[in-house]
């Protein structure tokens, strides 16, 4: 069994144990990401690897701001799964010691019919507004422009329907932006 002696167990760490100790099933892959971050947590610092779970935690939070547009959640805050805080924590929580993020790409592979496309826009607008990051650039694109429009609509959604972002955001058609800091967030 992996532990987290140096930390306090956050959403992310107890997804990875719960993982790593087969409470939660799990294929190859999501259980290789679990045990490397249980083991960084223990020996990361010695490679110049900085976990930082105010920043996991700020990741995950920004989600509840958010509301779903559709369906059965229609207006309801997004709550992020076990897995979507594993995700989303690690690319956030996880940096180098002069402070750059020590991810730069997340791939979630996701079946049919689990919320892909409100998560998709969800870290979108993270990394849209959530940063700070001046001049920065969001694009939803795929191999049709009606599929990337699916995910770019429900960001625009997401952010007509939260006063705090509605005052931020400028919405155009297959455009978001922010004046103040030169961001856009783009459907290709």
């Amino acid at each position: 069994m992996h532990r987290s002696s140096r930390y306090e167990i956050g959403p992310v760490e107890r997804y990875a144990l719960d993982v790593v100790n087969g409470k939660v099933p799990a294929g190859e892959l999501v259980r290789l990401a679990c045990e490397r971050h249980l083991s960084d947590l223990e020996t990361g610092q010695d490679r110049g690897l900085v976990w930082r779970p105010e920043l996991a935690d700020y990741a995950i939070r920004f989600f509840s701001f958010l509301r779903h547009s559709k369906g059965e959640w229609a207006g309801q805050p997004f709550e992020l799964e076990p897995w979507q805080q594993f995700n989303v924590g690690s690319l956030w929580g996880w940096t180098l010691e002069d402070g750059r993020r020590r991810f730069r790409i997340g791939y979630d592979e996701v079946p049919r019919k689990n919320g892909k496309s409100t998560y998709a826009a969800g870290v979108g607008l993270l990394l849209f507004v959530g940063d700070g990051e001046p001049g920065a650039e969001i694009y939803t694109a795929a191999t049709k422009r009606d599929q990337a429009r699916i995910t770019h609509s429900e960001a625009t959604r997401m952010v007509k329907a939260s006063p705090a972002l509605k005052k931020r955001v400028k919405v155009y058609k297959d455009n978001l932006s922010i004046e103040g800091t030169a961001s856009k967030f783009e459907c290709r």
